[in-house]
């Protein structure tokens, strides 16, 4: 047995919060506001905590430390000391909510203005002159403004004293072992407890696997700043320094490692296919980057930790594996932009924007396959694979072909096996027959469409109704045909009518629908008998038989009419997709 190679050792937060600093393969935060308020309370009580694991930092002369493990921790700790009023509100309601009380009480009884949260909030921080806020209230006693500047600094002592980080210690663990053994401590360290995904353990395996970018080409020069912007969102969001990190050093080496390299193409290439990805994380990246160099190199998803091996190969081909990986994203943009724009404007929450695309049928392994079985192409096959692409993105998704095993299934596509490809049309018997299948397993039973209904919708409005017709950006919202709040008030449970079925949705101009609200097209002032003819909306006899079966309860008769209009939309996006004439 070797010896231990690492030490225990408390170590008082003031003198370690200084002197830490991340390596460059640790994690991104992840922690929820709940995780970060259990910890605080955790220190409150005094109950004992999980321990960090550090390592002496070789690259710098002063005495400072990489956090190996428990980045969560130190960072919840830190954040707390700089909005301990925060914390302590959250974490002591109904103390707050009294003290707010107490004060507006006071206040009232004098005819003052009530205080907010965000004032009492205010009022609770150290650095607020407690005698400027009672000077306000001149004609107030002196022993009631007293009594309001006691209220407050017994909360501030409340405050002060919930930790007293001055004598808070910390659990360390010191890791005495060769520094080249640290990826793979912090591998094995993450085995257990909350798993990291394999591409973060991946980018310990291969911190010291190096690429360098080929100099004067944008593309090379893209990938690094998204190396660095990776960092700098690392830094903003972790509250330390990032070990080894400069920016300088990146742009003058043009050198990264492999899991940057990996990391930043995937974020390249997912960038330029929104319209199969929508909205960027890192997560999608990973699958797309490091997925991607799998199918280039030959490499199963599932060894992906063999791409070490290949770095020759990778180094060596690295201008025409950009070039290239741009030339196809470009490509099934351009080819599934078209189909499932949804033309939406920008102007929602900002921290939760509305993606341009509806993206619902998309799955990693899915979109990995297209890159395979177009990468060795030449341009002839590549315009062909392009036009039947888009057959088996909905195709697939029918049959659930990508769902289970697909980093097997993935294999096939691969270049240097062209087991399977996209050169030959589907027919339309089997394409009508898988959907007729998947609309009888999938009812729409529920509130709301799913992601997967509202990407069929978008794709048979773009095939049909909203095809050239619309001008582009205005904003667009997925309605209910039957309006919901008239199923509602007939089937209160929802057990019974597909409500949200493909055969009862549709994608309205958000100025229509708001005007619409629950009523059917035929009960609003406007002229809509194009949009209904082109639409496959229920003609005026159907729509007033539905309405009439939904008041009386005969939801068999109403489901069939949706689920009748379902295939109708079905048989429209299958000749929407299939090629009517092949050169």
């Amino acid at each position: 047995m070797k010896d231990r190679s690492y030490e225990y050792l408390p170590v008082a937060y003031r003198d370690l919060v200084d002197r830490i600093k991340i390596p460059k393969f640790q994690r991104r935060l992840v922690w929820s506001e709940k995780k970060k308020q259990d910890l605080i309370e955790t220190l409150h009580k005094g109950y004992p905590f999980g321990a960090l694991l550090v390592a002496p930092n070789i690259n710098n002369d002063k005495e400072t430390l990489q956090l190996l493990d428990g980045q969560q921790r130190l960072s919840t700790i830190n954040s707390y000391e700089n909005n301990k009023v925060s914390y302590w509100k959250k974490l002591n309601e109904d103390v707050f909510n009294n003290l707010k009380e107490k004060i507006n009480l006071d206040l009232a009884d004098e005819g003052q203005s009530q205080l907010d949260d965000s004032e009492i909030e205010k009022l609770l921080q150290d650095t607020f002159d407690l005698a400027d806020w009672t000077d306000r209230y001149e004609k107030m006693a002196k022993d009631k403004r007293r009594r309001l500047r006691d209220y407050i600094k017994n909360a501030r002592k409340q405050i002060q004293t919930y930790i007293d980080l001055g004598k808070l210690q910390i659990p360390v663990m010191r890791f005495l072992g060769d520094p080249a053994d640290l990826p793979e401590v912090f591998e094995n360290l993450n085995k257990g407890g909350t798993p990291l995904n394999k591409y973060e353990v991946l980018s310990a395996s291969w911190a010291n696997a190096t690429l360098t970018m080929p100099a004067d080409d944008r593309r090379g020069t893209q990938i690094l700043d998204l190396v660095k912007g990776y960092y700098q969102d690392m830094k903003a969001d972790g509250e330390f320094e990032v070990d080894d990190f400069s920016e300088d050093e990146i742009s003058s080496t043009r050198k990264i490692n492999l899991a940057e390299f990996g990391r930043a193409f995937g974020t390249y290439v997912t960038g330029m296919i929104p319209a199969l990805v929508g909205r960027q994380s890192y997560q999608v990246s990973n699958e797309i980057g490091f997925g991607l160099l799998g199918i280039i190199v030959g490499i199963d998803n599932r060894r992906l930790v063999d791409l070490n091996d290949h770095l020759a190969m990778i180094q060596k081909n690295i201008f025409s594996i950009l070039e290239k990986a741009e030339k196809i994203s470009k490509n099934l943009n351009s080819t599934f932009s078209v189909l499932f724009s949804q033309n939406i404007s920008f102007k929602s929450n900002p921290k939760n924007p509305k993606s341009a695309y509806s993206t619902g049928l998309s799955t990693t392994f899915k979109v990995l396959s297209y890159f395979g079985a177009l990468w060795e192409q030449d341009d002839l096959d590549t315009q062909i694979s392009l036009k039947f692409i888009p057959q088996y993105y909905v195709y697939d998704f029918l049959t659930g072909a990508w769902t289970g095993h697909g980093d097997q299934r993935l294999l096939d596509y691969y270049p240097s096996k062209k087991i399977k490809n996209y050169e030959n049309q589907l027919t339309k018997e089997q394409f009508e027959s898988a959907f007729k299948n998947w609309l009888s397993e999938n009812t729409g039973v529920r509130k709301t469409f799913s992601k997967e209904v509202k990407a069929l919708i978008t794709l048979h409005s773009n095939l049909t109704y909203l095809k050239g017709s619309v001008p582009y950006g205005e904003d667009f919202e997925f309605e209910h045909i039957l309006p919901k709040a008239r199923v509602l008030a007939c089937d209160t449970s929802l057990k019974n009518i597909h409500l949200s079925a493909l055969g009862n949705g549709m994608f309205l101009p958000k100025a229509l629908n708001n005007n619409k609200k629950d009523k059917t097209l035929y009960e609003v002032d406007d002229d809509y008998s194009m949009l209904i003819s082109n639409s496959s909306y229920p003609i005026r006899e159907e729509m007033s038989r539905m309405l009439k079966n939904l008041k009386t309860n005969k939801f068999r008769d109403v489901n069939e009419d949706i689920d009748i209009r379902g295939m109708k939309i079905a048989k429209q996006i299958v000749d929407g997709l299939l090629i009517k004439k092949l050169n």
